[in-house]
This record gives C-alpha cells, sequence and structure tokens, in this order.
C-alpha cells in the first residue's frame, strides 16, 4: 500500500503546482476587452469520481480481480453467499479507508464483479468538484438527494443521501460529508451489504 499513497502524494503535488500556474490573465490593447483566464482545474484520472460508473480507476461491475492487481490483498475481508466487503485500510495514521463491495451472479457469472465503491479521501472528485469534506448544503445543490437511511455512532446520528444517478453521501452530525459510495445507478444503498464497518 505504501506505493498506492506514494502515486496519491505525487498527483496532488502536480495538481497544486498546476494550481499554482491558474489565475493569470492577458491584456490586449486599450481597443479590446480585458480577458480573465477562468480555466477549471483538471481533475485526474486517477481521482476522478464518475457517478454509476467509477471511483479513481476502479470501475463498477469490473472482476474483483482488478482490485487486487491493483492494490493487493485488502487489509479485512467479509465474505459470504456470493457477497463480499473488501477493505483497504492504507499503510499511514493518514490512511483513507476504501470499501468495495462485490457479489457473484451464482449460476450465471461466477466472477466477483464491484458493485459499491465507497471512498473516504478528500482527493477524489466529481466534475462538480463535489468530495468528501464538502457541506450538505453544497452536496444538495449539485444532486437531487434521498433519505437513504440513518445509522448512530456514539449516540450521534449519521444519515446517507442516495441520488438517481448512482452516487451517494454519508453526513455527519457536522453536517459534512465523511464518505462518498459509487454504486450502479438501478441499484439502492440500503439493497447491499454495508460498507461503513470500517471508517
Amino acid at each position: 500500500m505504501h506505493w498506492f499513497q506514494t502515486r496519491i502524494g505525487a498527483v496532488i503535488g502536480i495538481g497544486l503546482i498546476m494550481a499554482a500556474c491558474q489565475g493569470r490573465h492577458s491584456r490586449s490593447d486599450d481597443s479590446q476587452t480585458d480577458t480573465v483566464a477562468t480555466q477549471q482545474p483538471t481533475i485526474p484520472d486517477s481521482l476522478r469520481l464518475m457517478p454509476g460508473q467509477s471511483a479513481g480507476t476502479i470501475a463498477i461491475n469490473d472482476a474483483d480481480s482488478v482490485l487486487f492487481q491493483a492494490l493487493g490483498n485488502p487489509d479485512s475481508s467479509n465474505a459470504g453467499m456470493g457477497k463480499a466487503v473488501l477493505v483497504w485500510l492504507g499503510d499511514t495514521a493518514q490512511g483513507y479507508p476504501l470499501s468495495v463491495f462485490t457479489s457473484r451472479d451464482m449460476g450465471n457469472d461466477e466472477t466477483a464483479r464491484i458493485k459499491q465503491i465507497r471512498i473516504t479521501s478528500p482527493s477524489f472528485k466529481t466534475e462538480q468538484s463535489i468530495h468528501v469534506g464538502a457541506t450538505h448544503q453544497e452536496i444538495a445543490d449539485t444532486y437531487t438527494l434521498q433519505l437513504a437511511e440513518t445509522y448512530e455512532v456514539l449516540g450521534e446520528t449519521y444519515s446517507v443521501y442516495d441520488t438517481d444517478e448512482g452516487i451517494a453521501f454519508e453526513i455527519a452530525p457536522n453536517n459534512r460529508c465523511i464518505a462518498i459510495i459509487i454504486h450502479e445507478k438501478t441499484v439502492k444503498i440500503p439493497s447491499y451489504l454495508p460498507l461503513r464497518d470500517y471508517q
């Protein structure tokens, strides 16, 4: 997992350099209108969240073997009846757990395929720059949210909001997002095993 963290760090570092170079503006002669560069920062494919499709390079309905090739064996797993939750914890104190739910179509397709991806790292973003750490209001301004479920941790209530696009958000009591879940567009979050046993 060290190489995984190093790779993410390198990508973020490159992003910071690119950001520092943005914001320059060019001025033509007095007869022309001033123009200001307003180019949006590009999200690397490795950190892009695509609702209903993928989280970085991990794609919905890919075989679980793709995960193992990219990340190695999970730090923890829980499997049964053709379903499994796989968890990679990271190798540093700042590591953000990645949880993946896989399922087999037993009798038809024995390949375990990715059905849900739960991201807790704020480095991953949607095209609208929604990420872990965004406020409930920021997310609601971008997506039509449907309350899917609530759960309690140490007496405090957390909420899970789903969308029709294939992306869901876990919201903490302080109204900030603590996890983003990418899933199939046609399947609602409660249909699968919980991924949050490893915060």
